[in-house]
């Protein structure tokens, strides 16, 4: 079992544009390579969770995704341990039906990570842009930390409200979550 960092994409990694439909439209956040170099060298295994509604709307398909993943990784130095995304959407579509069980909020890509890699729960963290990257490890012992480089975050601090979960930290973006990861 292995101390893991589980990422949101979109507005944590990479810049919140709505669906990033093809590898062109990717754009990095600044400071994210380095980020996940001191996470990678304090020992962490660094793992993405994301929804990915695009695939289940047709907007994209599984192989653009990998690719967009592809073109992520070679960004960030191959310093990500795994990509693991839900391709579901509430309401069904293009064979991918509802009521899944990876779907955040829920914790699915948490549980199916800890059952692939190994992932131990003590000395862990989920760090996120949105609400829901938090809730989706609402019931597990994670460091939750909700950055504010994505969704505009007074939003997100009232549905975690709504929702009775505080976060254990809020940063500016990835850089400073990591600051703040490595210091306790």
């Amino acid at each position: 079992m292995k101390r893991t960092v589980f990422l949101d994409r979109d507005g944590t990694l990479n810049r919140e544009v709505g669906y990033v439909r093809n590898p062109a439209a990717l754009e990095v956040l600044p400071g994210s390579r380095a980020a996940l170099q001191r996470l990678h060298d304090a020992g962490y295994r660094i793992v993405v969770v994301t929804n990915q509604a695009g695939i289940a709307r047709g907007l994209y398909g599984q192989h653009d995704l990998a690719a967009i993943h592809a073109r992520l990784q070679a960004e960030v130095g191959g310093l990500v341990d795994a990509f693991l995304h839900c391709p579901h959407h509430p309401e069904g579509g293009h064979g991918y039906g509802h009521g899944c069980a990876c779907r955040k909020p829920g914790a699915g890509l948490l549980l199916q990570a800890r059952e692939l890699l190994g992932c131990e729960w003590p000395g862990s963290a989920i760090v996120g842009d949105s609400a829901r990257d938090l809730l989706m490890a609402r019931e597990l012992p994670l460091q939750k930390v909700l950055v504010h480089s994505g969704k505009p975050v007074e939003g997100e601090r009232e549905l975690l409200r709504a929702a009775n979960l505080a976060p254990d930290h809020e940063a500016a973006d990835l850089t400073a979550a990591v600051d703040w990861l490595l210091r306790r």
